[in-house]
């Protein structure tokens, strides 16, 4: 606890992309408070192993050990060494889980275990979805998953939401995985929209749910204002991801601006409530919080204005969120919409356009000079078409391996070392002869 509270009020964090780590970058500086935490940390960790070794360590306080353990890192945006912390920590779950189904563990430790450890875990396998390769952790199969009329408590919904979160996500990748297999839309099978309306309809559920809860519970002001804003941007986030899922056309997310703009306000509302004296926000949160939402906003919803608003939120807000990084995550969607918009001028040329000076907030428009095919981006098209948008993205680092997809063909015409990151994307075209839309794929330097 002292190592986490004095790395919360001197923080030093790693803000490369999660599993990218620059390793030839020089080491950073620590100052002498940084120093003591990471003394304090180490003298924590070397406490509990000494004590494994022994066999005399109780499993139970090595968990919270785990979970605080996690935090330190999550904090300092070590994400590598939090994702091992956290298998670590669903393995030894499953073990005491195994214990309880034996009949070998007290009432007391039980209900520990199930109703403050496993929600935890669930919360934190939830927010590592956002980093493209980890998997569904096992926790997840220990979570509660049946649907429930009304919610006795705020922590019975938010468990609910984490639960379906992880569930969408997880729809969502599964869906563009199944995408490259068919030929069109029109050849997704029954059973792929199926699950698809389940999941939406317990979504719905969950809402209604969730609006009762909050209309018995008004007048005792129970439940704060930052956690309703994060739970209604989670719910709304998930039911995107999985009704725009089952297409290749990207134009499907204009159907849901109603949700991008509850999401946005959401955000706000939650941002407001987190800020400390003149509105800082704090250097990182270790639960769920509104980053991967609005990041969501900022990826999918092309309206420029609601766009800019959700990346200038998504900046102001803690850079580190649990296993989410944010500022990162704003420099890759800058980049993005800044690609779509200069491929939007291209097609469409100088018309249509909406400029700088009527975008409204000034402090969330992007400040990097990202170029498109030599002419900087200075005028914002209304609407992007189709042909503009990007529907897939990765980022690579050539020191860190190249992705299965990449070849070394691919980026060497950059000329650029082996520790620049470069953007995998793809947009789609149409082919009016099948009448269906197919994905071409381009490699770029990651500016910033």
């Amino acid at each position: 606890m002292i190592a986490i509270s004095a790395l919360f009020e001197h923080p030093s964090q790693c803000l490369d992309f999660s599993l990218l780590r620059n390793t030839s970058a020089p080491e950073h500086v620590l100052n002498q408070n940084q120093q003591d935490a990471l003394a304090w940390y180490a003298r924590s960790i070397s406490g509990i192993h000494s004590q494994i070794e022994r066999g005399c360590a109780d499993p139970y306080i090595a968990l919270v050990s785990c979970v605080l353990f996690i935090c330190i890192e999550t904090s300092q945006g070590r994400m590598e060494e939090a994702l091992e912390l956290f298998r670590q920590g669903v393995s030894l779950i499953l073990d005491l889980h195994m214990q309880i189904s034996l009949g070998q563990v007290s009432a007391s430790k039980r209900i520990f275990l199930e109703s403050t450890i496993i929600p935890q875990f669930v919360r934190l396998g939830t927010m590592a979805l956002a980093i493209a390769g980890v998997q569904a952790s096992a926790v997840f199969a220990l979570a509660e998953t049946r649907s429930r009329p009304t919610f006795p408590s705020i922590d019975c919904a938010r468990s609910a939401i984490t639960v379906l979160s992880a569930e969408a996500m997880l729809f969502n990748r599964e869906a563009s995985d199944y995408l490259k297999g068919v030929q069109g839309d029109s050849a997704v099978s029954p059973g792929m929209f199926e699950r698809q309306e389940d999941l939406l309809t317990r979504l719905d559920h969950w809402r209604e749910a969730y609006i009762s809860f909050c209309h018995s519970h008004d007048a005792e002001g129970s439940t704060p204002e930052k956690t309703e804003s994060i739970l209604l941007a989670y719910y709304a986030a998930s039911y995107i991801y999985v009704a725009g899922c089952l297409t290749r056309r990207e134009s499907i997310y204009n159907t849901y601006h109603k949700k991008f703009e509850m999401i946005v306000d959401q955000a706000t509302l939650s941002l407001n409530a987190l800020a400390g004296p003149k509105g800082v926000q704090p250097p990182f949160t270790f639960e769920m919080s509104i980053g991967l939402p609005l990041s969501l906003v900022a990826l999918k919803c092309r309206e420029p204005i609601l766009r800019r608003k959700a990346l200038g939120l998504l900046r102001r807000a803690p850079p580190m969120q649990g296993f989410f990084k944010c500022t990162p995550m704003a420099l890759l969607i800058e980049n993005l919409m800044m690609l779509e918009e200069g491929y939007t001028l291209a097609l469409r040329g100088p018309s249509d356009l909406l400029g700088n000076g009527n975008i409204g907030d000034q402090s969330s428009a992007p400040v990097s000079t990202t170029e498109q095919q030599g002419a900087k981006v200075t005028s914002i098209p209304t609407s992007i078409p189709e042909e503009a948008r990007i529907c897939f993205y990765g980022v690579f680092r050539p020191s860190n391996g190249l992705p299965p997809s990449i070849k070394e063909e691919d980026f060497a015409r950059y000329n650029c070392g082996p520790d620049q990151l470069f953007l995998e994307i793809a947009r789609n075209r149409y082919d009016g002869p099948s009448n269906t839309w197919y994905p071409v794929h381009e490699v770029l330097p990651l500016g910033g």
